[in-house]
């Protein structure tokens, strides 16, 4: 099917493309400059009376084909628009003059475009220009710290998706992912199926304003991407490929050779019974065919580049753009190879675009947007778990130089490419995206336009994975396999009505829309095992003696509601109101939908006469917002009565039954509802001295009702829990975002520039379920769940960590020199369960990002900082008793190297190793970080060496990511959220050499 795609898009893209190249006439050259004498890229300038036109290139420079008599119109951002005749010259030099009433940068928001200036709403715009020069292969990448209150955490593995939380988490259990809206339709897929290269402009959403008029989906925020398109002018042919390596830039720390035998020995010492003489010779604490043969023969080995493979990173992208008469297309295609640091983790990106834009008349327009990416994620990477525990002296190949399954005779730890090596494994996902779009312009009423828009999109995964025979080496494997496929059709039909009028002072404009979506999945997957012959691996299943079959779908649909206005007084004082109404078959029969209202203030003092003797202010805008936003991400069918089926017999040589029961574990809930927020967002936005700084300080407030929660109920109900809407919770917090201009020479060619980003998060639980079972007048806590009332939701609850017992100390019975010591919270004398308390937080306190770039003449060097600060996580790796299941020090395994108690070493922060954490409590780090985030230097070839070559642009940058961090934690990559033994993913640093060119 995938080559069936391909074929039919390369054969449409060919064919439009045929249709667009041609017109012959007069060839016009000049050059755009502003009054500094400086080249304007980017300058507009078009056929007046026509659809054809171009654009000037970095250098200023421009062609383009006209007739004599002719009016050609150049327009800038932020200049006044100029108009030249063509005539007997066939050569121009522009000067374009600023015009500051129009210096105002346009951005995309929901169902539309609006001037920056003009928005009351809290919407961010994300700089794009530099992703597509960095080893960015998923666009959220590039939101990481650059956008003031969203998170980005990954797992820094190849093609992984990662998560986003933009204002904090706003809900218990239902979902927390932000709405993704790409060319103004919802994408269904994830953001790593988006081929960065291909992405215009990015916005992020965050207060009920901005978001409201996507009603349901945005309770989390909205991303807005808007894609490429074919700009006036000939095609326009561009290049971008990088390649490059990873490497270790961090691990989590094990011991070394010389230290494991010490361990080994303390150890042995520690737990030596009163009189008994520990052992600490080599030939009897090493595993005797297996450790003590490697030590023997002075062979070691490091666990992490054992399983390390040359981590090579490519990306290639061409594109195709242009526009013609009355059709704009854009075409592209893009290849992204990537290898992690450990064997067998890999990932291969093929993506393919084509923009289509065509006015069949002045007032009728129709176009396509569409994209297909298929992400193979194959293979069985190296088990972390076994690396973490592989002794420096395992043994990992047999005297024929094929792995060991079992490094030491011990046998608790598998060889770490065992599994990776014998297995086989395909998985790879397919997503077909479209937005195919029409709009008219009504002629009989000046404003007045209507829009459809449908939007398919397909997604079709499968994951198989074949365990082949294996017995041998104390093994009896008789071969496994399995397939899983899955399809996902969604698709979102709207109607939109807009009319905008402007008479004298007033301006106003008003949408409409009105919508449908469904989304539908299926999955089935087949198992089978003990075959008599794998040969055929998972493509013969029906050959094992052990068979199972699982197969599941479902169907959501919903329907939307929506309108919105937006006025203007003297264009300085702003309203929009919007109001959305929406319908979800996932709730209950009695709450099917909801109403989301919202409002937004602005006011632009600036243009205030008591401001305009202020030359130092440029802008100075202030907006207050007040809305509402429904969350609906929850399974389907969850109100409902569910029931589950089994097979059974009545004894010995009875028919098989089959018989249908109720789950109990969901009682059907009729009067299930929206999980509702309501959100406040005070902001002054400000731009002060002639530009060179722009910035906003924004605070919200939100507060989140009926949280969508499941609930245990007493199973003498028939039911042990049922889905419903419970307490409340709060997120507020503050945002500030600076750009400035440090330097600016343009005699000499330098220029510096900067933005800071900063932002805090304070989330709390104001109420639960309402219980007060001890009557004390406070509401009770859900110790269970970790929830606690007035603390964040990711909220550390232990034992308070007090030091470590030394020799000496007054130590209460059963405990000895070397364990820990925990605080006595409630005064009692003892410790109880009671003495737990809230340690800390799982997320920061704030965030802070630095940017900075400098252009010199033909070159560029920007880097950008990251920081998160005041929030920790367990990791339990650091607890050496076997109580979390992570460490074995009496052992032929291996454990983190972080330190341990002995009488000639009492330390006050890590135990002995023979304490047993009789108590149950973790270890705490801080994840507080500060991070060379990411790093460029660029050179842009001068015009006349690039045109020379009759190209339009050349570029070579070197450009790295991950490259120097500060931080405490000893797990892996603090921002990951990953902390035990199975995801301890090494850090990569990456490094990329690259070049952009276009003719």
């Amino acid at each position: 099917m995938k080559k069936t795609i391909v074929k039919a898009i390369l054969g449409i893209s060919f064919f439009f493309i045929n249709l667009f190249v041609h017109a012959q006439s007069k060839q016009v050259e000049g050059t755009v400059k502003d009054e500094n004498n400086i080249p304007l890229p980017g300058v507009n300038i078009r056929i007046k009376g026509t659809n054809a036109g171009t654009q000037s290139d970095f250098d200023g420079n421009f062609s383009i084909e006209a007739n004599d008599g002719q009016i050609l119109i150049f327009s800038f951002v932020g200049t006044k628009t100029i108009e030249k005749m063509v005539g007997v010259n066939q050569n121009y030099d522009v000067v374009m003059a600023s015009d500051q009433a129009s210096l105002e940068e346009v951005v995309i928001v929901g169902y539309g475009k609006k001037n920056k200036r003009n928005i009351t709403g809290s919407v961010t715009s994300v700089e794009t220009e530099q992703i597509e020069s960095q080893p960015n292969t998923n666009v959220a990448q590039a939101l990481r710290g650059r956008v003031a209150g969203v998170q980005f955490n990954d797992n820094g593995r190849p093609g992984q998706g990662g998560s986003i939380l933009i204002r904090g988490q706003a809900s218990l259990t239902a979902g927390n992912d932000p709405l993704i809206i790409v060319d103004g339709a919802f994408f269904y897929g994830e953001l790593a199926d988006i081929n960065p290269n291909d992405i215009e402009s990015m916005q992020v959403l965050k207060d009920a304003s901005a978001t409201a008029i996507y009603g349901s989906r945005a309770s989390n925020g909205v991303i807005l991407i808007s894609t490429k398109t074919g700009v006036q002018g000939k095609p326009t042919i561009r290049l971008n490929v990088y390649s490059g390596i990873s490497d270790y830039y961090d691990k989590v720390p094990l011991y070394g050779p010389e230290a494991y035998l010490q361990r080994r020995r303390d150890f042995n010492i520690q737990n030596a019974n009163e009189g008994e003489t520990p052992i600490t010779d080599v030939e009897r604490i090493l595993d005797t065919e297996t450790e003590l043969e490697q030590y023997n023969g002075g062979k070691t080995i490091d666990p992490w580049e054992f399983i390390a493979q040359d981590a090579i990173q490519q990306s290639y992208n061409l594109s195709i753009s242009g526009r013609m008469d009355n059709t704009s297309y854009y075409l592209s295609g893009n290849l992204v190879k990537e290898e992690g640091l450990i064997y067998g983790d890999q990932s291969e990106r093929v993506s393919i675009r084509m923009n289509l834009e065509n006015n069949i008349t002045d007032w009728l327009k129709i176009g396509l947007n569409s994209s297909y990416t298929q992400r193979d994620l194959s293979g069985i990477p190296a088990s972390l778990s076994s690396t973490y525990w592989l002794s420096p002296y395992a043994k990992v190949y047999d005297d024929n130089g094929d792995l060991l399954p079992y490094p030491t005779n011990d046998q608790l730890v598998t060889n770490p490419l065992f599994e990776a090596s014998q297995r086989e494994n395909e998985e790879v996902s397919n997503n077909l995206f479209a937005n195919i779009f029409a709009e008219i312009n009504f002629p009989f009423l000046d404003g007045l336009s209507y829009s459809f828009n449908y939007n398919p999109n397909i997604q079709w995964d499968h994951d198989y994975t074949f365990i082949p025979i294996y017995i041998k080496n104390g093994i009896n494997n008789t071969g496994a396999a399995g397939k899983t496929n899955e399809n996902e059709f969604n698709w979102q039909i709207e109607h939109i009505l807009k009319y905008a009028k402007n008479w004298g002072d007033h301006a106003l404009d008003l949408t409409l829309l009105y919508g449908n979506n469904s989304s539908f999945y299926e999955t089935t997957t087949a198992e089978s095992s003990n075959f008599f012959t794998d040969v055929n691996g998972w493509n013969n299943l029906n050959i094992g003696e052990v068979q199972n079959s699982y197969s599941y779908a479902e169907d959501r649909t919903g329907t939307s509601e929506m309108g919105r206005l937006n006025y203007q007084y003297l264009d300085r004082y702003l309203v929009t109101l919007t109001m959305r109404r929406d319908g979800s078959s996932v709730f209950g029969t009695n709450n099917k939908y909801g109403i989301f209202p919202s409002m937004a203030l602005g006011w632009i003092a600036s243009d205030e006469n008591f401001l305009n003797n202020v030359n130092d202010i440029d802008l100075l805008k202030f907006r207050l917002s007040f809305g509402q936003v429904g969350n609906q991400s929850i399974d389907p069918y969850s109100s409902l009565d569910r029931s589950a089926f089994d097979q059974y017999v009545f004894g010995e040589g009875s028919q098989t039954y089959t018989g249908s029961f109720p789950l109990s574990g969901n009682m059907p809930n009729p009067n299930l509802k929206w999980e509702t927020s309501t959100s406040f967002n005070a902001a002054v936005d400000f731009t002060i001295l002639d530009r060179r700084i722009d910035g906003t300080v924004e605070y919200y407030d939100t507060k989140t009702i009926d949280l969508l929660t499941a609930r245990s109920i007493p199973v003498i109900n028939g039911f042990s829990s049922v889905l419903t809407n419970i307490g409340e919770l709060n997120n507020k917090g503050l945002e500030v975002s600076l750009s400035t201009i440090n330097i600016d020479y343009p005699k000499s060619q330098f220029r510096w520039s900067s933005s800071i980003i900063f932002s805090t998060n304070k989330n709390k639980i104001v109420r639960l379920y309402g219980n007060d079972n001890n009557r004390d007048g406070i509401e009770d806590d859900d110790v269970s769940n970790r929830w606690f009332i007035g603390q964040p939701i990711n909220s550390n609850f232990d034992y308070v960590f007090d030091g470590i017992y030394q020799e000496g100390d007054d130590i209460p019975e059963g405990y000895m020199p070397g364990w820990v010591k925990v605080k006595d919270i409630n005064n009692d004398g003892i410790i109880t369960p009671e003495d737990r308390t809230i340690i800390s937080q799982g997320q920061p306190k704030y965030r802070l990002g630095l940017g900075n770039n400098f252009e010199y003449k033909n070159f560029s060097f920007s880097f950008f900082v990251n920081s998160a600060q005041g929030w920790e996580a367990p990791l339990n790796i650091l607890d050496p008793s076997g109580y979390s299941g992570n460490s074995f020090p009496g052992r032929s395994v291996n454990m983190v190297d972080a330190g341990y108690w002995t009488p000639e070493n009492q330390s006050n922060t890590r135990p002995s190793l023979n304490w047993t954490n009789p108590l149950g409590m973790s270890f705490y780090q801080s994840k507080d970080f500060i991070r060379l985030q990411d790093a460029t230097l660029a050179y842009k070839f001068d015009s006349d060496f690039v045109n020379s070559l009759n190209m339009k642009n050349l570029k070579i940058y070197v450009s790295g990511r991950n490259l120097l961090i500060f931080t405490d934690w000893m797990g892996p990559d603090p921002e990951s959220g990953y902390n035990n033994i199975n995801n301890l993913y090494p850090s990569a640093r990456t490094i990329v050499a690259g070049l952009d060119l276009s003719f």
